[in-house]
């Protein structure tokens, strides 16, 4: 009797083909030692960073506070709310 199906004795099967198969064990890896840190790039470096904060032109910003509290401040309308507008509709920038 003819097996056209797959099963029964005569069909091949997974397992009988990788038994038949040689399979090489894979060497090991090198031992890695853990130290359970990871590497922390010139800490001295990133507090004083944080310590310092953003750049600030502080003379720029007098000049500002002191044009607004005498009248002197020049408001553009036109300008911000083209700004504004730009910010929230991206490609439409001059």
């Amino acid at each position: 009797m003819v097996m056209i199906n797959g099963v029964g004795q005569a069909s091949p099967t997974r397992i009988g083909q990788v038994k038949d198969e040689t399979v090489k064990p894979l060497a090991s890896p090198a031992p890695v030692e853990s130290t359970g840190r990871a590497p922390i790039a010139a800490p001295s470096l990133v507090a004083a960073l944080a310590e310092a904060g953003p750049p600030v032109n502080s003379e720029k910003i007098a000049a500002i506070r002191q044009a607004i509290a005498s009248g002197q401040y020049p408001i553009d309308a036109k300008a911000i709310a083209a700004k504004m507008i730009a910010l929230d509709l991206p490609g439409t920038s001059k």
